[in-house]
């Protein structure tokens, strides 16, 4: 019984289709369940002009724009909660006014409709979808075999297949019923600093990545960024940003060998042997790890003994606090941030909307 809960334990972290996984502090459970009532809405308070005096000690005042910039971080996941539980419910109720209109126009059930749709027309994985997914992540199932595992890969990937079946089902019923939505999301201007970047610099879509060398969810989320950048070709710009956690050892000597790496034009190759290694990330392994991927292993240590870097480190890790990063791995797609090891359909959902926009 234990085998069976570490496999399903294992898959889920792997898959990673519905739950966010990142690297960060707790926070607390603020919903424990339980049937609630509904609470009435807040009224609206009328906003504040930036100048507004907030505060004043002696003869000093503090303005609203004096507040906003101290708060800065904490305000940004504050309007992102806001606008998420907003989405999620305008997702909701526009979901379920789809589903009514088309069951009556075709004379079914909400359930019938469903069925017929989307749970029919998706079939079972076949072998080699089976055989294809334990074999990209293999290393990660320690000594699971294949056959042990089978049945939880092919139910995971059929779950997959099911969400991605409904998400395009509703969006055809959103085309057919003309639906548009105004509810605009809360933009960061992220700046993309003289960090690394895959894709045209023109790209109509940009996603910063601010991510730790060190970090599980991080190594797990580098597969789906590929995936992301494969599907959307030069319609992406992908720039890789540094936020190494205080309480992972080895992190931000690793964000400043990538650094050093980089001076030699090796940032991705150290990049991808870095979250493939991540147990080899204390700084003689990565001296070895330099001269593996054939750079000059001299100069590197050299960059990496006099701390060259560091301070670049430093900023972009200001920078990630500043636009409310938390944990990691934290993205911002034209600016609207999302948190954790999501999968295709997450950033898709952002980049097809933001490509919509844009047309």
């Amino acid at each position: 019984m234990q085998l069976r809960s570490k496999q399903l334990i294992s898959l889920a972290a792997v898959a990673g289709a519905a739950a966010i996984f990142a690297c960060a502090a707790a926070t607390g459970d603020s919903d424990k369940g339980g049937a609630k009532a509904k609470t009435p809405a807040a009224a609206a308070v009328a906003p504040l002009a930036p100048t507004t005096t907030v505060a004043v000690i002696g003869g000093k005042t503090i303005t609203l724009v004096d507040l906003d910039a101290q708060a800065a971080g904490a305000l940004v996941r504050v309007r992102q909660e806001e606008y998420d539980a907003r989405k999620q419910a305008l997702d909701g109720m526009i979901n379920d006014e789809l589903m009514a209109k088309e069951a009556a126009a075709k004379g079914k059930s909400k359930e019938d409709l469903i069925k017929a749709e989307v749970t029919d027309k998706v079939a079972d994985p076949a072998q080699p979808e089976v055989d294809a997914f334990y074999d990209q992540n293999k290393a990660r199932f320690g000594a699971q075999t294949k056959e042990q595992l089978a049945p939880q890969i092919s139910a995971m990937l059929k779950n997959q297949k099911m969400m991605d079946a409904q998400r395009a089902y509703l969006k055809t019923l959103r085309d057919k019923y003309g639906v548009k939505t105004m509810l605009e999301p809360p933009r960061i201007q992220v700046d993309v600093d003289d960090d690394p970047m895959k894709g045209p610099a023109k790209a109509p879509v940009t996603i910063v990545e601010f991510s730790d060398y060190q970090c599980p969810y991080c190594s797990r989320a580098e597969a789906t960024v590929q995936e992301v950048l494969k599907k959307y070709g030069d319609k992406v710009r992908f720039v890789y940003r540094d936020y190494p956690l205080s309480f992972h050892q080895n992190s931000n000597i690793a964000a400043q060998a990538s650094e050093c790496a980089k001076e030699q034009g090796k940032f991705w190759e150290m990049h991808d042997e870095m979250f493939a290694n991540q147990s080899k990330l204390a700084q003689a392994d990565l001296v070895e790890a330099a001269g593996t991927l054939k750079m000059d292993k001299d100069k590197f240590k050299a960059c990496l003994d006099g701390g060259k870097y560091k301070d670049e480190v430093q900023k972009d890790f200001d920078d990630g606090q500043k636009y409310g990063v938390t944990g990691t791995p934290t993205f911002f797609i034209d600016g609207i941030p999302m948190v954790g090891a999501r999968d295709v359909s997450s950033f898709a959902d952002i980049i097809d909307s933001e490509l919509e926009r844009k047309k």
